[in-house]
């Protein structure tokens, strides 16, 4: 009589305890509702859904918003699509399969980032982390120098030999840009590397620092053999 009593108390005590947990229908369409937190795997409820462990979600798509009747403007989707994960607006039921708003921020499998484009094949750009379609707006760009990549302070060693000016001439009237820097078609196909063309512009501006110096000389020498033959003159 005991245990029947004892059993009778524990199914009263889940019922009621079910009871305070959750509300709303029983059935398997209707919503299931919840008045307090939920904590799985962890007896911290700060949230209204707290988790201690990994969380899989399969074919589906995490919805972050404010108002459940305006998803395309209010909410913000991440989801799983060919392979890559993407962060983006919400977009109409019925529009492609990856629309462009759909491309805002891209984590692919291959640890790369995009944003704006979920492109990450170019010519000789394996080494590269971050993809983006149209500019980048930005205070600072800071570009960090390897001791062996070198800078351009080589040109004004005493043991540097500039390009005769004639032969400079020669090789633009023949070419029609300065050496070793990339012709139009060549930085249209293969774009250009933002720390070598540094480098390589600011090694043609010390050229024609020297190539200035050089020719300031020459002018203060025939200066002073015109003054020279002045007073020769005069005499």
């Amino acid at each position: 009589m005991k245990k029947i009593t004892l059993l009778a108390a524990f199914a009263l005590f889940s019922n009621s305890l079910f009871s305070q947990q959750w509300n709303g229908s029983s059935n398997s369409t209707d919503h299931i509702s919840r008045d307090g937190n939920v904590s799985i795997g962890t007896n911290i409820n700060a949230d209204k859904f707290n988790l201690s462990g990994n969380l899989r979600l399969l074919n589906g798509t995490i919805k972050l918003g404010l108002n459940f009747a305006d998803l395309g403007n209010s909410f913000y989707d991440i989801e799983s699509i060919n392979g890559g994960l993407y962060i983006h607006p919400s977009y109409p039921t019925g529009s492609p399969t990856i629309p462009l708003q759909s491309k805002t921020l891209v984590l692919s499998s291959s640890h790369k980032i995009g944003l704006g484009t979920d492109t990450f094949t170019c010519n000789d750009c394996t080494d590269y982390r971050l993809f983006v379609k149209d500019g980048i707006k930005t205070e600072k760009v800071k570009v960090e120098i390897a001791v062996n990549n070198g800078w351009a302070d080589y040109v004004f060693k005493k043991d540097y030999k500039l390009m005769p000016l004639k032969d400079l001439q020669n090789y633009i009237d023949e070419k029609g840009h300065l050496p070793e820097v990339p012709t139009t078609n060549e930085a249209i196909a293969n774009g250009i590397e933002l720390k070598e063309m540094n480098i390589l512009l600011l090694k043609k501006i010390e050229e024609l620092t020297l190539y200035t110096l050089q020719q300031q000389k020459n002018i203060d020498e025939q200066n002073q053999r015109i003054q020279s033959l002045e007073k020769k003159l005069n005499k």
